[in-house]
């Protein structure tokens, strides 16, 4: 078999397609949960802002428009951190038309990449209740103690030790249904999907599927079929922990944001080594801008 001299870069092509294929493949849940966006910056600034009141009858406000001030929500800073992956091939893998090995490699390169990317996603998630996780509110993200605001010191909760069963998830959703914004008004949230782990899996789908309420003798008819979505999550790791939310404000307020694509570039082969490197480099941050897009339970 004749190799060429730049026989590392005329693979490039054939791996990328490989790499790309693979990464397809596999369930990518940050578009799912996230609002995903490219960052062209070092870091992405989003200031949070308060509510309005409604608005005033036309004379009330001596035949004028009423204006109001908005107060400044919480500061969400994000930060993009690097992380990288690479890969070498020696030539004699080429040269003994090993190109199964050499596909094999780029495969597990792609599911680094893959899984890294899975794992930070569901980072927020798994760290939910652990303040050394914290959001712009210094909270963690399901907290008995949020801030109303930075001027506002009253609290409210997003958080509660409850199993998940039907009743659970009225009484969480009713919490959800009371948050009011820093003038009283209230958000009009809208929990409609539960996030779940694989342990957790069956539960919800009885809550969410069945034809009758759960859990009961009765012959009620299940509130809850057609109107709650379940994602099961495969990455999460706590096996009871369980998650409602509102789908509209968690892509409003969840962020997730690319500065730099991942995908494989080459440093070409080593003369004296005669083995090509390949590397990833993906460059990200993640969190959040508000909280009051997400219930979080941990069942007892």
């Amino acid at each position: 078999m004749l190799v060429s001299d730049n026989w590392a870069e005329l693979l490039l092509p054939g791996l990328r397609t490989i790499f790309n294929k693979h990464m397809k493949k596999k369930r990518d849940y940050l578009p799912v949960i996230y609002n995903v966006e490219k960052s062209t910056k070092a870091q992405e600034f989003n200031l949070g802002t308060g509510g309005l009141g409604l608005m005033e009858e036309w004379n009330s406000s001596g035949r004028q428009v009423a204006y109001e001030d908005i107060h400044k929500g919480f500061k969400a800073t994000y930060t993009h951190k690097k992380y990288s992956k690479g890969l070498e091939i020696e030539r004699e893998l080429l040269d003994d038309d090993l190109y199964a090995e050499i596909k094999k490699r780029t495969r597990s390169l792609s599911q680094s990449v893959y899984y890294t990317r899975q794992y930070y996603a569901a980072l927020t998630f798994n760290q939910a209740f652990n303040d050394t996780y914290a959001g712009p509110d210094n909270k963690a993200l399901c907290s008995t103690a949020h801030p109303l605001s930075p001027t506002d010191t009253t609290t409210w909760s997003n958080a509660a030790d409850l199993a998940l069963n039907a009743d659970n998830v009225e009484k969480v959703r009713n919490y959800m249904k009371e948050w009011t914004d820093d003038k009283g008004n209230l958000l009009a949230i809208n929990p409609d999907t539960l996030i779940v782990p694989s342990a957790l899996r069956k539960a919800a789908l009885v809550i969410a599927d069945s034809d009758k309420e759960p859990d009961t003798a009765d012959n009620n008819v299940n509130i809850w079929r057609g109107s709650l979505n379940v994602i099961e999550w495969d990455f999460l790791t706590n096996p009871k922990a369980w998650f409602m939310v509102d789908m509209e404000r968690m892509k409003n307020f969840l962020n997730w944001y690319d500065r730099r694509i991942a995908k494989l570039e080459i440093d070409k082969q080593n003369f004296d080594t005669e083995v090509g490197k390949y590397k990833v480099v993906n460059r990200f941050s993640f969190g959040w801008d508000d909280p009051s897009f997400v219930f979080g339970c941990l069942e007892p």
